[in-house]
């Protein structure tokens, strides 16, 4: 279902169509929408998509896809993964969030991680975690925008 985003990135009511006032629209990516991925803004993914492995990402149930998109070009986009284990209730790892060069600072990863707070709250998810660095100051200018809780931590990245 595609929801349209005002430029402060509040988004508009369901009832309300999207006139040319709206400055992008939001749409959760499936096998049948991939079209949506054939025109992205520099800077959105770190590198091209790959339909295989986009197939891939897309087949497992686990994994979010969200996008914003301004006629046409993918101009931001928020990939999320549900983490189930034995011991705990299913968390969600927001594991990418990305807005083209030429379009940061206007709301829109705003407004996709309040799409996945909205899709997380409908699947009964009650915690939702990431990581960035320290020096990320755009990053953690966002996060910080919303309600949260910080702990400092080690990541190890391992050569096998």
């Amino acid at each position: 279902m595609a929801q349209s985003a005002c430029g402060d990135g509040s988004a508009l009511p369901p009832d309300r169509d999207a006139g040319s006032d709206a400055l992008w629209e939001t749409h959760w990516i499936d096998a049948a929408n991939t079209h949506l991925l054939d025109k992205v803004a520099p800077g959105v993914f770190d590198r091209a998509i790959d339909q295989e492995l986009l197939a891939e990402y897309l087949a497992n149930d686990a994994n979010w896809l969200c996008l914003a998109l301004r006629e046409g070009l993918v101009v931001g986009m928020c990939m999320c993964v549900i983490l189930t284990t034995p011991d705990k209730p299913r968390e969600l790892f927001l594991a990418e969030i990305g807005t083209g060069d030429d379009w940061r600072r206007q709301g829109i990863a705003q407004t996709l991680m309040r799409m996945v707070f909205d899709r997380a709250d409908a699947e009964n998810i009650e915690e939702i975690w990431l990581g960035t660095e320290t020096d990320n100051h755009a990053a953690n200018g966002l996060y910080q925008t919303f309600k949260h809780e910080r702990e400092d931590a080690v990541i190890y990245y391992f050569d096998w």
